[in-house]
């Protein structure tokens, strides 16, 4: 079996040498995959969930005439947005600051540049483990946090990833032996066993649409935010080369 299988090799390499007027730089990649005796594939596989947990990035942003007026009202509002959170069952260690700063802003003139006064930021994220509160949680904090309230994003996400992650491991693998062996039965040899398998793994979330935050404040008394989790996909993909008996 061995000898036929080099005769063949030396007849594919002779024709193709013909063919391309006895060109080598052509023909040694061919003769180098095909000596390696290895076979290499990509599998993928996925698993659809939906998400149990959301992170909620929010805070207050304002701007006064002094660094004093603009932190008062900044802590002012969000002592209120951190309070309505923990009202709507955010435990404590559950929320923590993401960004806090105080920057001059200026006009500018033909005259050069003027200050106009000071801005405070003050950004948190919660994490929301009751999905079907999420909305009351958003309107709530908009309450608390006033005109000046800033709802940045939310993110959706499975708080235990790992069972999904195996399941789409085994879908993944079982994708790339499929895809050896067919490649191995097109071109009349045998699939070995595996040499080596490099994983990558991802998770994506839906986009998610948001009013702004004088919005929120103005809406919260009549109608409650609409917010749909989606659902999540957990991806793995796989590298495999195989050996060629």
């Amino acid at each position: 079996m061995r000898i036929l299988k080099f005769l063949c090799l030396g007849l594919s390499a002779l024709i193709a040498i013909t063919l391309t007027g006895c060109e080598p730089q052509i023909i040694g990649p061919l003769l180098q995959s095909q000596e390696s005796g290895k076979i290499h594939v990509t599998g993928s596989g996925s698993v659809v969930s939906e998400p149990d947990i959301a992170t909620l990035h929010l805070g207050v942003s304002v701007e006064k005439e002094t660094v004093a007026e603009a932190r008062e009202a900044a802590a002012a509002a969000m002592t209120g947005v951190i309070a309505a959170l923990k009202a709507n069952d955010i435990a404590e260690n559950d929320i923590r600051t993401e960004r806090f700063s105080i920057y001059p802003q200026y006009d500018y003139t033909d005259n050069g540049r003027v200050l106009r006064g000071y801005s405070v930021n003050n950004t948190v994220s919660a994490k929301v483990r009751e999905l079907e509160n999420l909305s009351d949680v958003i309107d709530d904090a908009a309450e608390a946090g006033g005109d000046i309230v800033v709802v940045n994003s939310i993110q959706f996400m499975v708080e235990n990833p790992t069972p999904l992650q195996a399941q789409a491991r085994a879908l993944a693998a079982k994708d790339a032996a499929a895809k050896a062996q067919t490649l191995a039965e097109a071109s009349g040899v045998t699939l070995g066993k595996p040499i080596t398998i490099t994983e990558t793994t991802s998770g994506g979330r839906p986009p998610i649409a948001f009013a702004k935050s004088e919005e929120f404040a103005a809406d919260s008394a009549s109608s409650s935010t609409p917010i749909e989790a989606g659902e999540l996909t957990i991806i793995v993909n796989i590298t495999v080369v195989y050996e060629i008996e």
